[in-house]
């Protein structure tokens, strides 16, 4: 499941980096997706948002809980000089 959505999110929002961990112990039920994307320069967070959920639409349907964290390549950057 985890290899699916980051191949959707690098495909349909040009992600340059995607991590996506499984925080269910296994089950597939609960993951925490990190995206990091061009196409969310300009864009509020809610509306990142919708646009990951909106590819992982159909996965979203038999999670119990993800947690998205939806960043710029500026923004990313910074976070890796700066932990």
């Amino acid at each position: 499941k985890a290899q699916e959505m980051e191949r959707k999110l690098k495909e349909q929002l040009q992600a340059e980096y995607v991590k996506i961990d499984d925080l269910s112990d296994g089950c597939g039920q609960k993951f925490e997706v990190l995206t990091v994307s061009p196409k969310f320069e300009g864009m509020p967070l809610v509306d990142r948002s919708r646009a990951v959920h909106e590819v992982l639409a159909e996965e979203i349907k038999t999670i119990h809980a993800i947690t998205l964290k939806n960043k710029t390549p500026a923004q990313w950057a910074a976070m890796q000089s700066n932990p």
